[in-house]
């Protein structure tokens, strides 16, 4: 089986990580251990490298001026 990677964004800080994780997540920010779902998703590709680009991608958008809606989680 071969190992998918995923962008995710944590539900309690909005924290976006990549992680290799089929289940459960551990947020590298707030260290709250989630179980993965369809929504915390944001994209996903057995190669490392294009995921990591969606990452670096996302949060350049971030610090531009992209905030996670308040109201949210």
């Amino acid at each position: 089986m071969k190992r998918v990677f995923k962008v995710v964004r944590c539900p309690r800080c909005g924290f976006l990580q990549l992680t290799a994780a089929s289940k459960i997540v551990r947020c590298f920010s707030c260290g709250l251990s989630w179980q993965l779902d369809r929504e915390a998703i944001l994209f996903s590709s057995p190669d490392s490298g294009r995921a990591r680009e969606f990452l670096a991608k996302l949060k350049q958008r971030r610090e531009a001026g992209f905030r996670k809606v308040s109201g949210e989680g």
